[in-house]
Formats: structure tokens, sequence, C-alpha cells
């Protein structure tokens, strides 16, 4: 005798559509290069972590990847800025 279950495992990952989470992925790399090379690291810093989050959450495969980099963009941008006061 089986039984098949019609409830959805609450603990199972969302298939969620990947439509535009390249895109943000994408724009969030660009932020932390400009983070990174511009003065403006206490904005694009942050943006780029939220957009790859984001991305993450849409399903891109690159979305953890960027927020990482935004993240590393935004210390070497505080840090350079830091150095050339």
């Amino acid at each position: 005798m089986t039984t098949e279950s019609t409830e959805r495992d609450p603990f199972a990952p969302l298939q969620a559509s990947p439509r535009g989470a390249t895109a943000l992925a994408v724009l969030a790399v660009v932020a932390a290069v400009l983070a990174a090379l511009t003065g403006v690291e206490a904005v694009a810093g942050p943006l780029g972590m939220a957009l790859g989050l984001v991305a993450h959450v849409k399903g891109s495969r690159l979305g953890l990847p960027a927020t990482g980099l935004a993240a590393v963009g935004m210390v070497v941008g505080m840090a350079t800025s830091m150095l050339l006061r």
C-alpha cells in the first residue's frame, strides 16, 4: 500500500524563476567595481550586495559571488580612500 503525499515539504528549496537574475548579478559586479575604483563605496557597495542577494534569491548562480565581490570592492574602496586622505 503506497500513500503519496500531496503536501509540499516546507524545507525543500523553492523553484524560483531566474528571469532577470543574471542582469541583477551583472549590475552587482558593476557596483563592486565602482565601489573599488571611485569614491562612492558607501553607496555602491551596499547597493551591489543587495543586488547580488536578490539575484541569488531569484536563482542566479552568479548572485552569491557577486555579493561577495561587492563586499570586497567596498572594503577595498574604503581602505583606498582612507590611505589617500
